[in-house]
């Protein structure tokens, strides 16, 4: 085994290591924002400054941005969408928009919620029913 062949696989095995020792951590409670407009990323402070909720799981605010009609807001929690909305270019409506999306989330959030609870699907993964 050359000098080089050596040095190679200490570098492999070392990195091999890190990656084992590597743990993912989840922070629960975020709110995250996949915006790209302005109007996208001004309903996302707008959202995220009135958001007030005991909810621990992660949402995400995504956009889906077009020139001409404006921008489609989707609010997800893992994979299922629980909010979606249509935003107008000249942000007509924006606050009662805002206000809806806020009252409608928390409301899909607890039916979320009800519907883990009392259904039985401990045979099935979490994202099979």
């Amino acid at each position: 085994m050359t000098l080089r062949s050596a040095w190679l696989l200490g570098a492999v095995l070392l990195c091999a290591a890190n990656v084992a020792r590597a743990v993912e951590v989840e922070i629960p409670g975020l709110l995250t924002d996949h915006t790209v407009t302005s109007v996208g990323h001004e309903f996302y402070r707008a959202f995220s400054d009135k958001w007030e909720s005991d909810f621990t799981g992660n949402l995400t605010i995504n956009e889906r941005p077009s020139a001409r009609w404006g921008s489609w807001i989707t609010i997800t929690v893992d994979q299922d969408i629980i909010y979606q909305a249509f935003l107008y270019p000249g942000r007509r409506d924006f606050d009662r928009n805002v206000d809806v999306a806020l009252i409608n989330t928390d409301a899909a959030i607890r039916r979320r919620q009800i519907d883990k609870t009392l259904l039985s699907t401990g045979d099935l993964a979490h994202d099979e029913f």
